[in-house]
């Protein structure tokens, strides 16, 4: 973070030759034309509604301060250094890494008078402590309900009364060129707000985070923003400030930065909030995208959509009538612009709602409508274990391809799949479901039992185990055990 120097600016120069300037030099009565007095007439009246806004939203916005405890390797003091020459300390054991107290901040925003807080995953997702302080100057601790690092959604709660809590819009309904305003904590500056208008939406592939569809601003965002709304001129939320642009050692804004749009963190929010985990929506289908070559075959006048690839039998996109060749081009209000966004609005549609789908058939435009599962239906498939499966909650099994099939996965998925999940167990709690594909532990990729096994051995010894699966198209990551 760049440091800047504070010296005091000493104003009687400047002001002294202002006063006498003016009194040397008559003043003049400047005329306006009618519509030049309209003009600045209505420039007041633009003025005064960013005024507005920041009075509406500053209040329900907190500045969060975190601690975690990292990973350093250095040196405290010389005597270090030459041990780990030797590669043991003074007392004969070998140095590793030491832990040590890291503090951070960012902002957040209050969505509920029950005191939830809609912020980052990379702003509380791994703190060991969180503080927030209100703009009235209360300083509370906040508990971490729910983080989800793919859509980099957190959710924190603090015990208050009186809370301001901002109202959240409609970000499917947001335009190109509107007027936004960004609060947050920027560098550490309480409470800032800056302001500029909606550069472009639907941003994806930034490979920032598994789920991509960004609204890009051009109002100042800075570290310590993070986690803050960017709120519209009617002092609804519209995002969540997420990340920016910047020059290479600057860390500053340059005019381009990112927010997660309202209404996929108001999604992952009310997950997280009802389960503290987000569930993963099943539709059933493989997409692929729509390349120039093949618009005027599938009847498209761009490359535009996403082509149903396979339809799995039994789910939630046979029932709704989906068929292989359909170019899917509208869910929801949202238009869909590659294969990859499409599975984003699917991963981030809750569960049980109904939503209108717009598709592309043999060149002729039909309407479906589908309903999505929690989850993809439990399957009945024989299921093994060992101790450290036993003692996480579940059982596996390798993937064949009808498995895959009634899963929904894409046929050449590999991993080993979960097919229970005990109730209250390790597993539940960190998100696996029947279903899941384990891919990889402690950065080995596991293709069936056998090999999960072997990777779970390897790493016995230290007891910790990185793992990583999918439910559904979501990734989700965990680190169990270790210090």
């Amino acid at each position: 973070m760049r440091r800047f120097s504070r010296r005091p600016v000493s104003l009687a120069g400047p002001v002294l030759v202002f006063f006498l300037a003016s009194a040397a030099v008559p003043a003049r009565d400047v005329r306006l034309t009618r519509d030049e007095e309209a003009a600045l007439a209505q420039a007041n009246i633009l003025s005064r509604s960013f005024v507005a806004v920041a009075k509406i939203i500053r209040p329900a916005v907190v500045n969060i301060k975190v601690e975690r405890r990292v990973e350093v390797s250095g040196f405290n003091n010389p005597f270090e250094f030459f041990n780990d020459m030797f590669g043991r300390g003074p007392n004969g054991r070998r140095l590793g890494p030491r832990r040590q107290i890291q503090q951070g901040q960012g902002s957040g925003v209050i969505i509920d008078n029950r005191g939830y807080i809609l912020t980052n995953n990379h702003v509380v997702g791994d703190a060991e402590s969180i503080r927030v302080l209100l703009l009235d100057g209360r300083e509370l601790t906040a508990e971490l309900i729910g983080a989800d690092p793919a859509s980099d959604v957190a959710v924190i709660r603090v015990k208050a009364d009186n809370l301001t809590v901002a109202r959240v819009g409609d970000s499917d309904l947001i335009e190109v060129g509107e007027w936004v305003m960004a609060v947050g904590n920027p560098f550490g500056l309480d409470f800032t707000v800056t302001s500029g208008i909606i550069s472009a939406r639907g941003r994806s592939g930034m490979g920032m985070m598994e789920v991509e569809d960004f609204i890009q601003t051009d109002a100042s965002i800075n570290p310590g923003n993070s986690g803050g709304p960017l709120v519209n001129l009617g002092g609804e939320v519209i995002g969540i400030n997420t990340f920016i642009f910047s020059q290479p050692n600057s860390g500053g804004s340059v005019g381009v930065g990112f927010a997660i749009p309202s209404n996929i963190a108001k999604s992952i929010m009310q997950s997280l909030i009802a389960h503290r985990q987000v569930t993963a929506s099943y539709l059933g289908v493989e997409v692929e995208p729509i390349t120039q070559d093949r618009v005027q075959a599938y009847g498209l006048r761009s490359p535009r959509g996403a082509l149903v690839r396979s339809v799995t039998k039994g789910s939630p996109a046979e029932k709704a009538g989906f068929r292989r060749g359909d170019v899917v081009v509208r869910w929801g209000k949202r238009e869909i612009s590659d294969d990859q966004q499409f599975r984003n609005l699917v991963t981030i549609t809750t569960p049980g709602q109904p939503v209108d789908v717009e598709a592309v058939r043999e060149g002729k435009t039909i309407l479906l409508q589908v309903t999505l599962l929690a989850s993809a239906p439990e399957m009945v498939i024989e299921g093994r274990s060992d101790r450290f499966l036993q003692g996480l909650g579940i059982e596996v099994a390798d993937t064949t391809p009808e498995v895959l099939d009634k899963l929904g996965y894409e046929s050449e998925a590999e991993g080993v799949v979960v097919t229970s999940v005990r109730r209250q167990s390790p597993a539940e709690q960190l998100g696996f479901m029947p279903g899941s594909l384990i891919l990889n532990v402690n950065g080995r990729d596991v293709r069936d039992a056998q090999e999960l096994r072997k990777a779970i051995g390897a790493s016995e010894r230290s007891k910790s185990y990185d793992l990583v699966w999918r439910n559904g198209n979501l990734i989700r990551r965990a680190r169990l055990g270790g210090n």
